[in-house]
C-alpha cells in the first residue's frame, strides 16, 4: 500500500477516535452539573418594569419572558435524548470499527456513519449554545 493511502487511513481513524471519545465523554460531562442561575436582586413589586413607560401602563398582568441563558425543560429533554442517541451511535460505531480488518480499506457505510455521528454531535453542541 502506498504512503498516501496509509496516511489517509490513519487520519480517518484519528477522526473516528476523536468523535467516539467525544461521544463517550459528552453524557458524563453533564452529570453532577446542576444549572443554578446566579442570584439576582429582587425588584419591588410596585416598581414599573420599564422606566420609560408611565406608571400603570407597563404591561401589568402580562406574562414575562424567561431570563436569557436559561434552557427550557423541553429543550433540555431533547438535548438529553439526542445525547443518548449519540452515545448509542458511537458505541455501535466503535463495535464496527473493532471488527474491521486494518489491512482492508474502510467501507463507505462506515465513513458515512462517522459523518452522521459528527453531525449529531455538532447539532447538540449548537442547541446547547443557543
Amino acid at each position: 500500500m502506498d504512503e498516501a493511502g496509509i496516511e489517509a487511513r490513519r487520519q480517518i481513524l484519528r477522526r473516528f477516535s476523536v468523535v467516539t471519545a467525544a461521544a463517550f465523554t459528552l453524557p458524563w460531562s453533564f452529570r453532577g452539573q446542576v444549572m443554578h442561575p446566579s442570584p439576582q436582586p429582587m425588584a419591588s413589586p410596585n416598581a414599573p418594569m420599564n422606566q420609560n413607560v408611565p406608571g400603570g401602563l407597563d404591561g401589568a398582568g402580562l406574562a414575562h419572558q424567561s431570563a436569557p441563558g436559561t434552557i427550557s425543560p423541553l429543550m433540555w429533554a431533547e438535548i438529553k435524548s439526542d445525547s443518548d442517541k449519540l452515545l448509542q451511535m458511537a458505541t455501535d460505531f466503535k463495535a464496527k470499527v473493532d471488527q474491521t480488518n486494518l489491512t482492508a480499506t474502510l467501507s463507505l457505510p462506515l465513513i458515512k456513519e462517522a459523518h452522521q455521528i459528527e453531525k449529531m454531535a455538532k447539532e447538540i453542541q449548537q442547541r446547547m449554545r443557543a
